[in-house]
């Protein structure tokens, strides 16, 4: 259900180009588990884990899906699927997670960010 709800929020409320990129500022297990959930609704609820210092360095997230392994061997052989790349940004006082992929914003409640200069 709280994917349902998630996905229904998850629209373009403001376009990419007009955001700057960001970093998160207020780290916590609360900011981590919106995160996770966020990515895992994004890859069909599959079990997603990140740290919890996720995008407080860089504003850049990749995700490679796991290879499923069975008796530590693995079940489907290769990994075909490329890695999924996200980045954090920042609109007036809203921090978004962006997909590239399908161009999607998925704003979040608990983050709190601030832009931060690309090199």
């Amino acid at each position: 259900m709280v994917s349902t709800v998630l996905l229904a929020s998850a629209c373009k409320t403001v376009d990419p180009a007009y955001a700057e990129p960001a970093v998160i500022t207020n780290p916590s297990a609360e900011t981590t588990a919106e995160l996770t959930e966020v990515v895992s609704t994004i890859f069909n609820d599959r079990p997603v884990t990140l740290a919890q210092d996720v995008l407080t360095d860089t504003n850049i997230l990749t995700i490679q899906i796991a290879e499923h392994k069975k008796d530590g061997l693995p079940v489907m052989g290769r990994i075909e699927e490329m890695p999924r790349q996200f980045q954090l940004l920042k609109h007036e006082d809203d921090c978004y997670l962006y997909d590239s992929q399908n161009d999607t914003l998925y704003p979040l409640q608990t983050v709190e960010c601030e832009p931060i200069e690309l090199p």
